[in-house]
């Protein structure tokens, strides 16, 4: 048998994963003849017969299903080349990927975003918008800002400084409710709090504060939702200090809750740590998060 080429083994990994040549064409972004060509080809090049045809699709012969688990082994250590050789990269040009959660991507990010390549117009940036942890080990991101401290050894971390949080009420509200004075008048008020994520309950649990999901009259668990029902004078949010100070309607309640801060890390793959434009775009993040966060925010 010849060597089979990388490109095709994996273009029969990712038809063993998609089940069909459609959703696999588009997974790696060519077209179906040509997916289907690779498949034939490998075919040939085993002499063996790898997918089963069927109207719904493709579906692994055992010969196929054997050969599955070398074919993942093997896109795996590709990734790690690619990590590797991107680490070796001293130019400062190219893409960045950047992965943070909504109120840091919506808010914060843009400015950062856009000195950055006021200093550097060579490198492209793409930002990724999600609330979940994207996983930098299978390249979802190059940079992850994080409110809390990975634990993957392979994972290299910076700890920014704590972002202070608060209670917050539109100025209407205050006026028509007023403001509660301790936690079971608090429970009484409209409170904005998370739909299905468990981070406030949790989090006032961990204060030796009891709260069920019924507690909230408004859910959600999009964080820009929660500011603007605040905004809007539906009730009481939970949000970031330093962000909230841009709003003058809203007026800070139950300050005396001693809400703890929230951590901000930023963290890349020790692979890429060493990558030219993804070392200075950290090190501007890092400086940049030194005096103040919210610094050139536009609301």
């Amino acid at each position: 048998m010849n060597n089979v080429p990388w490109g095709l083994i994996r273009s029969f990994l990712v038809v063993a994963r998609e089940g069909s040549l459609s959703a696999a064409a588009r997974a790696l972004r060519v077209s179906q003849p040509t997916l289907s060509r690779d498949v034939q080809a490998i075919e040939a090049h085993t002499k063996l017969n790898l997918f089963k045809r069927s109207p719904q699709g493709l579906t692994l012969t055992d010969a196929g299903q054997a050969l599955v688990e070398s074919a993942t082994k093997m896109d795996e250590f590709s990734t790690v080349f690619e990590r590797q050789a991107a680490g070796l990269s001293t130019e400062l040009k190219g893409d960045i990927r950047i992965s943070a959660n909504e109120i840091m991507g919506i808010f914060i990010l843009p400015a950062v975003i856009t000195q950055f390549r006021l200093e550097h117009p060579g490198v492209n940036v793409e930002i990724v918008i999600t609330n979940q942890a994207s996983s930098l080990s299978k390249r979802e991101a190059d940079i992850a800002l994080r409110m809390f401290r990975p634990t993957q050894p392979d994972l290299v971390a910076r700890r920014l400084p704590d972002m202070p949080l608060g209670f917050y009420a539109h100025e209407d509200y205050v006026r028509d409710y007023g403001i509660p004075v301790s936690i079971d008048e608090f429970k009484k008020h409209n409170i904005i709090g998370m739909d299905l994520g468990l981070e406030f309950i949790d989090g006032a649990k961990a204060m030796g504060v009891q709260f069920v999901r019924d507690d909230f009259c408004l859910r959600t668990d999009n964080l820009l939702m929660q500011i603007n029902l605040a905004r809007n004078a539906g009730g009481i949010v939970g949000t970031h200090v330093g962000l909230a100070a841009h709003w003058p309607e809203l007026t800070q309640v139950l300050d005396w809750v001693p809400l703890p801060a929230l951590e901000l890390w930023v963290v890349c793959h020790a692979d890429t740590q060493y990558n030219a434009r993804i070392r200075e775009f950290r090190n501007f993040l890092i400086e940049w998060f030194k005096d103040d966060a919210y610094h050139g925010i536009l609301i």
